[in-house]
């Protein structure tokens, strides 16, 4: 009986699509705030976006607050500014994070032996 020896797939070098791909995932994944970590996708950027904008016309407004749901699942009840805060710090740290990751994976993509894909897949990884 032949017995063959194969490498983990996820412990070779990863190719520039498995890069892009760990980069784009990374991207969209939630974002910390000092008010907790928050989805912040396209998504949620639009549904909060839209919340802020029509904030006191919301069923859902209770004494002049909006009850937000963190990534974790908790809930955050928060005011019109105390929102508009968050969604502010949101798009900060994405842009920022989103910057390094385009960054890194073209210096990932230029190495010689690129990481792996279990590398890639942990974000903290990725950034400084």
């Amino acid at each position: 009986m032949e017995r063959f020896f194969q490498l983990n797939p996820d412990n070779r070098p990863a190719t520039w699509a498995q890069i892009k791909l760990w980069r784009d995932t990374h991207e969209i994944a939630p974002v910390d705030t000092v008010s907790g970590t928050f989805d912040f996708d396209e998504r949620s950027d639009a549904r909060m976006s839209g919340s802020i904008e029509q904030f006191n016309n919301l069923p859902t407004l209770q004494a002049g607050k909006l009850t937000w749901k963190r990534a974790d699942n908790s809930y955050l009840p928060v005011t019109q500014t105390e929102l508009q805060q968050i969604h502010s710090d949101l798009k900060a740290a994405r842009a920022s994070r989103g910057a390094v990751l385009h960054v890194k994976a073209e210096m990932f993509r230029q190495m010689a032996t690129p990481p792996t894909p279990a590398q890639l897949a942990d974000l903290s990884f990725w950034l400084p």
